[in-house]
Formats: structure tokens, C-alpha cells, sequence
């Protein structure tokens, strides 16, 4: 039978998943991106699921990543008669996924638009006078964008 199993992207790669850490409510889009290339690369193990989602980072956001204790697991240094060396603690990768998305407040669906967010572009939109067809079309566009969550929400 034939392995028709893709290989990950090299970082870089114009067509690898990126993700601008000033652009938090994109966070879940990067991960969607990264879970649709380790489906068609067949990556199954949590530890290179995490491994790859660094990788794609710039050095600093990927180092705070690495520092957090679900990346690597913790050590419990108890050791009992039936086990005498201390046991690690592997999380899986939608555990530390759940960790990294704390980091970001405002990255959870849950936190995607609030009231602020609508005063806000209402009155940036007002503030600029008479628009121009073009950004009247941005103004409706983002306003529905955020209408229609605040209402589905």
C-alpha cells in the first residue's frame, strides 16, 4: 500500500502556518492551520504536535511556549515502594493548547468581540467625516462581523 502522507512544512516555507502575536483573536486560526497540515502529514504524537506548533513561532513566542509546564510535563518527586524513581506528569497537546490560549486574552472564541470593540469602531468610523464608498464598506463589513457575534453570543 502506498503512503501518500505529506511532509511538515520547513519554517519559513511561504506556504507554513504564521501566526503575529499582536493579532491574538488569530490564534485559533493557527492552530486550525497546523491541525490540517498534521492530518495530511499524519503527525499523531502529542509531543511533535507541540514540537511543530513552536517551530512556526518567532524565537521569543516560541520559547515562552516551551516554558510552559504543559510542554514538557512536570515531575512528581514522590517515590513509593512500588515505584521507587520520581514519575513524570506527560500533558497532551490539546492540554498545553488550552495553556498557551490563557496567555493570550481575548484569543477564545468565548472573548472574540465585546461591546467596547463596536462603541469603538462606531465611533472611529464617526469620527473620520464624510466616508468614501470604500470605507463605508470596511465600516459595514467589520460591523456586522461584530454585530453578528455579539448577537449569536
Amino acid at each position: 500500500m502506498e503512503d501518500n502522507a505529506r511532509l511538515m512544512l520547513t519554517c519559513g516555507h511561504h506556504t507554513a502556518p504564521k501566526w503575529d502575536e499582536e493579532k491574538v483573536r488569530e490564534l485559533a486560526q493557527y492552530f486550525q492551520e497546523l491541525e490540517y497540515l498534521f492530518r495530511d502529514c499524519r503527525v499523531n504524537d502529542d509531543r511533535q504536535k507541540k514540537d511543530y506548533a513552536v517551530h512556526y513561532l518567532t524565537y521569543d513566542t516560541g520559547e515562552m511556549w516551551m516554558s510552559v509546564k504543559e510542554y514538557e510535563g512536570e515531575f512528581t518527586p514522590t517515590a513509593t515502594h512500588d515505584k521507587p524513581e520520581p514519575t513524570a506528569r506527560a500533558y497532551t497537546y490539546e492540554e498545553w493548547k488550552a495553556e498557551i490560549f490563557k496567555l493570550y486574552p481575548g484569543s477564545e472564541s468565548k472573548d472574540r468581540y465585546t461591546r467596547n470593540d463596536l462603541e469603538k469602531l462606531i465611533a472611529d468610523f464617526l469620527s473620520k467625516g464624510t466616508p468614501s464608498r470604500a470605507s463605508f464598506s470596511q465600516y459595514h463589513r467589520e460591523f456586522q462581523k461584530i454585530v453578528k457575534w455579539l448577537v449569536d453570543n
